[in-house]
Formats: C-alpha cells, structure tokens, sequence
C-alpha cells in the first residue's frame, strides 16, 4: 500500500502541474512565442521524443515529479566573449561587433573561428526576435506568465462544484488551524460538531497512563467519565474537560468517585489525585489522557442543488485559498521567529510534499475515489498559492519582474533589472526549490515507512 500511495500521489501531482504547465504553453502559442521545449520530469534530459511542426522539443528527464515549459528568451542567449583589451562584451555590444567583422576571443584569450562566430550571431539575433517571450508587450507576458492562475482556479472550482451536486463529505477535520472560514470539505471541529458532522456525545472519554493512579485504581481505555461524586456527596455532572481538570486539581487530598460506563455498564472508581509542584504550585493529578466523546457521523454528506452548488464552490475554492496562505503563514512564523525551539522542529516536520498529503488523509472521512478528486482540487488550490508567492523562479516573482521592467522602460527607455542578473536568480532559485522538493519528498517516504 505504501508504494500504491507514492506512485499515486506522483502521477495526482504530475497531472496537476501538467495543466499548469499545459496553460503556460497554450498562452505562449497563443500570443506567438516560441516553445523550445515541453518536458516531463527534472533534468538531465533522458530522451528527446519527438518535435513538433513549431520547433517545440517534448522531452522525458531523469526525475519524473515535475512537468516545465522552457520559453524563447526565459533565458537569453549570452556569451563569455571579449575584445582584445580583455573587456567583457555585453549582448547588444557584441552583437554589433560580430556584425562589423571586429576579432573577438574567449576566455582564453583564443580568437573565436568565423564558423563560431555566425553561430553566435545568430543565437544574438533570437534574442531580438519576434516570438521572444521578452519582446512582446508586458500585458501578453503577464497573461502568459499567469495564465495557470485562472486554470488552477477553474479546476478546483469545476471539481468542487460537480462534487456538491452529485454528493461529497468532508475529507478532513482541521484541528490545527484557527479559522473562522466557512469550509465544507476541511471544516475545522467547532463546525463539524455545528453541522453534525461529528456527533457529540455526554461525559468524556478517557485513556489512563500505564502505571499511573488512574490505571492503578482500575480506569481502563475508553471508559467514558459521566459524573464525580466528591468526599461531601455532591454529585457534579462532567461536562467539557476543563471542568473536570479543575475538579481534580482542586481536590488535594480528598477522595472523589468517577461514576463511569463501561460497555454499557455503570462502574464507580474511588481516586484520590497525586500532587506534583509545577512552577511553584501544586497541581493534583490522576495520570490520564481525556478527550470529548464524539461520535462519527458516517451518513453525513453534501448535496446541494445547482445554484447552491455553484455558491458554496465558489466560497470553498475562495475559502481554501485563504485557509493555505494562513498556514504558510503561521509555518514561516514558526520556523522564523519560534516561541521554542520545539515549535520550530514542529513546524519543519509539517513541511511535506504530496507523497505525505495522499498517506496522511487516506483514512479520511470520504471515499477513496471522491477523495482523490477532493485532493487533486486542493492541491491545485495550494499550487497556484504557492505560486503566488514572492520567490524568484516562481510565476508571481516573474510577473513582478515584468511589471517592474515594463514600468521603468516607458518611463527611462531602459530595463530595471539586467537580462543576465534576472536569469541567474531565477536559475539559482529553481535548483533551490527542486532540491527541496527532492529531500522534503524523501522525508515523507521515511515518515510513512516508519508509520
């Protein structure tokens, strides 16, 4: 099951980046501009497929989780080429030496060949080329560069929209994250009790520790807490779990009863809590873990008609947007500026790739099929928030990139942010970003088999 979990979460991932991608493409065809190439998986290449009649090469890499659409002039052809004083030609100087036959050399000091130096020519002369990502307007560049913004978005809302016609439950309870966004699909505990979603029931339940005065006085897993009679015979019914900690922390010395079910049969269990001095006050204690005794509700599910399934994907596709940026939030709090050293560890180990996402809610509330569908919606969702981010390689830094030079062009007559500069931050921040994936997917692989 762990190798059917991994394989299916790389091909649910695959085909999610491959529509991102797939849009990137048909914008850049759209609006003219070269493809050089559309390719499945990380570099090295593997093996060239086949091109097709515009000159795009379809390509299969070594490292087959990812899916990339390399543009004309995303990276701009330049060279390491001088002139006799040792200078450093720039691409526009360069070219117009090559064009008026003056000598050249390398990095060695070696006068490039007259074959080399039509080659190069050429190559500069793409550079200025019409179907150059780089020479259309910047309103085309941004439309190309976010096109997967409105594709994720219409995915994930085309699927939560089916899903709420037809019939869905919720694949998730969020525990961790306090919101007070509606969610139908990933609701967080106060709306799953609201919506009856899970049915809450009396008492509490309880799980002693081994050892503890709880196991020793005969409380066993899943005994259920209904009332405590204390040393005056007051009767006081249980009814959320703080109460009860504060009744026995206020209990030094004194017997109480725990009036508990047991398989349908009413038990009484004399305690007389343990004092232990934590921060210089005495907390009394029985040594057991509680929790609320609730109740899956397992015929629960959604099922709107069509103008309410149009409502409420609208607000759960909106509404699980916000919800991923809170938590990259919160995660980036956590590991930069931490209350504990702790929190931090914490938050890194939250850190996962998609191989954790599928194992993690594979025992969700929803049917296995209805589930993958959910998720592909999610993570489509999380993709293209993720993308919005401010982070050289990624789309949203790129369009700012744009914007910026577009900007600083109509006003200066010239860009903001050199050719070269811009494609070595972009370059440098895409091999950062593969190389985490890689070790945070590794990471997940180790969680689940050590699970």
């Amino acid at each position: 099951m762990i190798i059917i979990w991994i394989i299916v979460s790389i091909i649910l991932f695959s085909v999610i980046v491959m529509v991102h991608e797939l849009w990137h493409f048909s914008t850049a065809r759209f609006f003219w501009v070269k493809v050089e190439e559309f390719g499945l998986g990380i570099p090295p290449r593997a093996k060239k497929i086949f091109i097709d009649k515009k000159w795009t090469l379809y390509s299969l890499n070594w490292l087959p989780i990812w899916w990339f659409v390399k543009l004309t002039w995303e990276m701009p052809n330049s060279f390491l080429i001088y002139n006799k004083n040792k200078e450093l030609y720039t691409n526009e100087n360069l070219e117009k030496a090559l064009a008026d036959w003056i000598e050249v050399y390398d990095s060695e000091n070696i006068k490039i060949s007259s074959n080399d130096r039509q080659i190069i020519l050429e190559k500069l002369k793409e550079n200025s080329a019409s179907y150059n990502l780089m020479n259309k307007p910047a309103w085309q560049q941004s439309i190309i560069i976010l096109a997967w913004v409105f594709m994720n978005f219409l995915l994930a809302s085309i699927i939560f929209s089916i899903l709420f016609f037809i019939w869905v439950k919720p694949i998730w309870v969020n525990t961790k994250i306090e919101t007070n966004l509606e969610l139908k699909l990933i609701p967080t505990y106060e709306q799953a009790i609201e919506s009856w979603i899970i049915i809450k029931k009396e008492g509490l339940v309880v799980s002693p520790v081994k050892w503890s005065i709880a196991e020793k006085a005969g409380l066993k897993d899943w005994d259920v807490f209904k009332w405590i009679i204390n040393s005056d015979w007051w009767e006081i019914n249980i009814k959320d779990s703080k109460e009860l900690i504060k009744i026995i922390w206020n209990s030094a010395n004194k017997e109480l009863t725990f009036v508990i079910i047991r398989n349908s049969e009413i038990l009484n269990i004399k305690i007389i809590p343990s004092s232990n001095i934590i921060d210089w006050k005495n907390v009394w204690k029985i040594g057991s873990y509680i929790w609320e005794n609730v109740e899956l509700n397992k015929n629960f599910e959604y099922k709107f008609n069509l103008i309410d399934s149009i409502k409420y994907w609208t607000l759960e596709t909106y509404n699980q947007s916000l919800l991923t940026l809170k938590w990259l939030s919160i995660l980036l709090k956590k590991i930069v500026n931490p209350e504990t050293p702790k929190e931090r560890t914490e938050a890194i180990s939250e850190v996962s790739w998609p191989i954790w996402i599928v194992d993690f809610v594979s025992n969700s509330l929803s049917a296995w099929l209805t589930f993958l569908f959910i998720l592909w919606a999610v993570i489509s969702i999380n993709l293209w928030v993720f993308n919005l981010l401010p982070i050289p390689a990624l789309d949203w830094w790129r369009f700012i990139f744009i914007t910026l030079n577009g900007l600083i062009k109509k006003i200066f007559w010239r860009k903001a942010i050199n050719e070269k500069v811009e494609s070595l931050i972009h370059v440098w921040f895409f091999i950062i970003l593969i190389a985490l994936s890689i070790i945070i997917a590794y990471n997940d692989i180790n969680k689940i088999i050590s699970q």
